[in-house]
């Protein structure tokens, strides 16, 4: 009932329910039943004087009653317009509800949908949700809409012909009892199998879309390993599990006196017709099922913050950074991160290593809350960031993470989606990530860089330049250099990256004066930072110099630059930028 709910009063409320509900009523065999009523009133029966004569009445067979024929049969066709137009009236009526109701059913999926939590997306297949914004949101919006007009008309019709029947002869309603009772004891036997074979349906589209979009993202892979006919087998079998219930589903006075039996004939059609739209409406309304499920996720935060809490304008000043106690969960009392404390000034840069599992990637969700923190608190410039709105932090704190989401669109639009930023910012940040003719062009001085060349080193001539979807057009170390210049532009005073500077290089002046956060699997590309985090099974297990931690023996961070074959050279430079540090 909860989930037939959710739909009706999606549509309106009790006055747009009653309105078609009027709407069915209207009829023309009433009229009949009047006009020959009539006729019978004007009409004497005949007298029979003997065996051979019979003595009738002289009549003009064009007046009946007090009416001519003309007038009456005018009636009837004006009932009949009538009647066309209430049902243009009431298909028209209903439809514009039913397509509101399947917008707002849509929209509140959409709003629950994107404000769920991360643990929802770790948890859910990336195929289902396509299956319930697709398959079940087609079903509300096409199929629902049919049944649920031909399912109300039935019913309406067929309880107004019992009544009629039985109002005429009261008898009738035994005989009506009888076969209600019987339609509705088919119906739940069909309906109880039926239904279930549609959520199998459902459930069984799910695996088939997560296969087809893992394999437009790694089809590349497969064709290498030579693996097509195993994916094409595997896509087949998930085919024929989504078409096996689908099958299934396939295999299972004399006025008055006339005025009645012609009802009485109609009776068995629209209970058929009911029962059967009825049965049609059940199924397609497991669309709506598995939205409402949707509609039940648990919700982020709150986007905006309380005037109490909403921080300065120019917020944060520094990027002066303390974790307390901080303990992060994905599943209740199972604890990712144990306990973590820290502090971290303005402008220091930070490298995070950890073995795989350590909490690396969890410690940067944390610090944007797409995690939050079921102990302690996080505190960015003397702000407790889980007391204001995720808008306010999630743009003021900036994230590079592994796979920037790049839009076919130009590279303005890219970095500056809602035009905040004017074209100098723009152009500075792509400068600073080394996108423009001034930083590459030193490279090759005497020699003019064509088009093709422009290509090749990845410059930028202008802000209209072409990016396809997710890049395509780019290198990979393109790539992170575009999320550099993304973050750069809004010049957060905290910056974290997430294997971001895997596939390039990055100069340390990019971030003077900002706070930073890096977490990298290539120590040589973090070996030059101020300071080491180094996470063991979620709790700090060394935090200092990355010298002073190589010089320690059987350190964690030791240990890793031993095993990464590369000990020798990350030693002397860990040195060498102590040095720096010291003499600067």
């Amino acid at each position: 009932m909860e989930v037939w709910h959710i739909f009706l009063s999606a549509c309106g409320g009790y006055w747009y329910w009653i309105s078609v509900l009027l709407l069915n009523v209207l009829t023309d065999n009433y009229w009949i039943r009047i006009w020959v009523a009539a006729n019978d009133t004007a009409i004497p029966h005949m007298v029979l004087c003997d065996s051979i004569n019979t003595v009738s009445p002289t009549a003009n067979t064009n007046i009946v009653g007090q009416h001519t024929v003309s007038f009456w049969i005018g009636i009837y066709l004006a009932i009949g317009v009538i009647e066309v137009f209430a049902l243009f009236i009431k298909l028209a009526y209903a439809y514009s509800r039913l397509i509101k109701a399947a917008r707002n059913v849509h929209a509140k999926l959409i709003r629950s949908v994107v404000h769920a939590t991360p643990h929802f997306f770790d948890s859910t297949p990336f195929g289902q949700i396509i299956n319930c914004f697709s398959h079940d949101m087609e079903s509300i919006g096409t199929n629902i809409m049919d049944s649920f007009i031909w399912i109300f008309a039935d019913f309406t019709t067929a309880l107004g012909v019992i009544v009629i029947i039985t109002a005429v002869t009261p008898p009738f309603i035994f005989v009506a009892v009888i076969i209600t009772v019987a339609y509705v004891v088919i119906a739940k036997c069909y309906l109880d199998s039926t239904r279930e074979l549609k959520r199998l349906e459902s459930n069984a589209s799910a695996p088939l879309l997560s296969l087809f979009g893992k394999l437009i993202q790694g089809v590349s892979s497969i064709r290498a390993f030579g693996l097509k006919k195993y994916y094409i087998m595997e896509a087949i079998n998930r085919s024929d599990e989504l078409n096996r219930p689908f099958y299934l589903t396939m295999v299972f006075d004399a006025g008055l006196a006339g005025f009645a039996l012609v009802h009485a004939l109609q009776s068995k059609d629209y209970m058929l017709f009911a029962i059967r739209n009825y049965g049609d409406n059940e199924l397609n309304i497991n669309g709506v099922e598995w939205v409402s499920q949707y509609l039940k996720l648990d919700q982020e935060a709150s986007i905006q913050s309380t005037p109490k809490n909403k921080p300065v304008s120019n917020w944060p000043r520094t990027g002066d950074l303390e974790v307390e106690d901080l303990v992060v969960e994905y599943v209740p009392n199972v604890p990712v991160l144990h306990s973590l404390s820290m502090s971290i000034k303005h402008g220091e840069k930070i490298g995070v290593v950890g073995r795989t599992g350590a909490g690396k990637s969890t410690l940067s969700l944390a610090f944007l809350r797409f995690i939050e923190a079921a102990k302690g608190r996080i505190m960015l410039d003397g702000v407790d960031i889980s007391k204001i709105g995720l808008e306010d932090l999630h743009c003021n704190v900036m994230i590079i993470p592994q796979d920037l989401v790049l839009f076919n669109s130009t590279i303005r639009f890219n970095l500056d989606p809602f035009s905040e930023y004017p074209d100098e910012i723009v152009w500075d940040a792509l400068r600073h990530a080394h996108l423009t003719a001034s930083t590459t062009i030193s490279m090759f001085e005497g020699n003019a860089i064509d088009s093709l060349l422009e290509h090749m080193l990845g410059i930028f001539t202008s802000l209209e330049a072409e990016i396809k979807e997710n890049g395509q057009n780019l290198s990979l170390g393109q790539h992170q250099l575009v999320a550099l210049a993304c973050a750069l532009v809004r010049w957060s005073r905290l910056i974290i990256m997430d294997e971001a500077i895997a596939s390039c290089m990055i100069c340390g002046s990019e971030f003077a004066n900002l706070t930073l956060f890096c977490i990298a699997h290539r120590l040589r590309t973090i070996i030059d930072y101020d300071r080491m985090l180094v996470l063991d099974k979620g709790k700090v297990a060394e935090f200092d110099t990355p010298a002073n931690l190589l010089n320690r023996q059987g350190s964690i961070f030791r240990s890793i630059c031993e095993k990464s074959g590369e000990f020798e050279y990350l030693a002397d430079a860990a040195m060498r930028a102590q040095d720096a540090k010291q003499f600067s």
